[in-house]
């Protein structure tokens, strides 16, 4: 596909960031030939490098704007308010949309709360693993991000005088708060004039000490994500395999590929191109990108994406170099900071990680696709995107991949998926729905 004018900038830099990539797969051991499957066999070194990135996962990078990100209590606390229906007046929590058993995603087009939303759910699996979080890259970490569908219209439709209140009122609520952050700020708890109960605009300083709070809070939603990591999945196995000395005893660790998965991975490295955006383990390159979809006028694209991001993310105060923050001098703040405003960012969306992908259906950032097989098919042929109005990818073309290239990628792709889909201690309401409902009309 053909680049319009005006996307020159974007085209370079996201050259270098592959000529980067290619210096270093380089310098990282070769796998072994003599255990590679024959689908695999005519690959060169520096694919063979690149599924050698896949696997393992590395661990989780410190998050210096929480000091809490690690505090076993303040995931306890985050974990209790994520299921917790009374933040919404219409009794919406965040595992509505971010259902458990769904990989945390709705399984809906958009995202539905007390209305519809123009955004597709994404998984807050591995979120903790992204360098922006949002469709758009509007957030800089999972504790600043925690705010705005608490206060979403469309989303809960609550307040964070709502949240202080909840937990405030909720002993156990507010004795895990206390462990984790000291005393309840005096000035907030009940009186005959209840300060979360007296009508806006408030006293400056009381709106502060509020706004104080919901950080405190936040943090603690930050925490919890924290701990929705995604475990192994076949790629791990058969990665592994590939890098073993120990002889061959057996084929199990391979087999964990199919032999179409594993002519998928060939294409996937190779003439399909897709590492160049998502790669590595974590399956993406943390950047942002236009496909050019149509928009809701069925031409061009529509939505500012990346673009109006930036703004928000420099003028939230819950930013990584706000006042809120635990490390307002950190490298993630001076990041925050040094973004910039491009034409090119029109219509650029976050690459998702692509880990767990087989359980998030619909996809795209509007759920625009149904299934896997309908993301093949638009990167093999291109339909439904358009050649003008937008900042296009300079390496987005027709794959010609043809029905059975397309089925390959996709066996591939569900190799990306965990093994273990039963539900851990962090993934399930940890309160009992019997006493969620007698406890209902606390903190209203």
């Amino acid at each position: 596909m053909n680049a319009p004018n005006g996307s020159s900038m974007f085209g370079s830099a996201l050259l270098v960031a592959i000529l980067v990539n290619s210096i270093l797969v380089q310098d990282l051991p070769a796998l072994a030939r003599d255990r590679l499957p024959p689908e695999l066999a005519a690959l060169s070194d520096e694919e063979l490098g690149r599924i050698a990135r896949m696997s393992p996962l590395p661990p989780l990078a410190p998050d210096p704007t929480n000091r809490v990100a690690d505090d076993e209590n303040a995931a306890r606390l985050g974990h209790r308010l994520f299921f917790d229906t009374r933040l919404s007046p219409k009794e919406i929590s965040c595992a509505t949309c971010h259902e458990p058993a769904r990989t945390f995603t709705d399984g809906k087009k958009l995202a539905q709360g007390i209305g519809t939303t123009r955004r597709n759910t994404p998984t807050v699996l591995d979120a903790a693993r992204r360098r922006w979080t949002g469709w758009d890259g509007k957030f800089d970490s999972l504790w600043s991000q925690a705010l705005a569908p608490i206060e979403n219209p469309a989303e809960m439709g609550g307040d964070r005088t709502t949240l202080v209140r909840v937990v405030r009122d909720d002993v156990e609520l507010r004795k895990l708060y206390e462990l984790v952050f000291g005393p309840f700020p005096a000035a907030l708890c009940a009186s005959a004039n209840d300060p979360l109960h007296s009508p806006t605009p408030r006293d400056a300083a009381l709106q502060s000490l509020i706004d104080r709070t919901t950080a405190d809070l936040l943090k603690a939603f930050g925490a919890y994500q924290r701990k929705l990591i995604s475990g192994r999945a076949p790629i791990d196995r058969f990665v592994e395999e590939l890098r073993s000395k120990q002889p061959v005893t057996t084929t199990a660790k391979i087999d964990a590929l199919t032999p179409a998965a594993r002519r998928g991975l060939a294409i996937f490295v190779s003439q399909g191109g897709c590492y160049q955006c998502h790669r590595g383990a974590n399956f993406t390159d943390e950047e942002f990108h236009a496909l050019g979809l149509a928009g809701a006028n069925g031409r061009v694209p529509d939505d500012p994406a990346r673009l109006a991001a930036v703004d928000f993310v420099q003028t939230n105060p819950f930013n990584a170099a706000g006042s809120f923050s635990d490390a307002p001098n950190a490298p993630k703040a001076a990041m925050v900071r040094g973004l910039r405003r491009f034409p090119e960012l029109f219509g650029q969306f976050r690459t998702p990680s692509l880990r767990g992908v087989a359980r998030t259906k619909p996809y795209m950032h509007d759920g625009r696709m149904a299934d896997l097989s309908a993301v093949a098919t638009f990167y093999d042929t291109l339909e439904g995107a358009s050649p003008t109005g937008h900042h296009g990818e300079l390496v987005l073309m027709p794959l010609g991949l043809g029905a059975e290239g397309r089925s390959d990628l996709v066996a591939f792709l569900e190799a990306l998926t965990p093994d273990e889909s039963k539900l851990g201690v962090w993934e399930v309401d940890p309160i009992a729905p019997s006493v969620r409902r007698s406890a209902s009309t606390l903190g209203r």
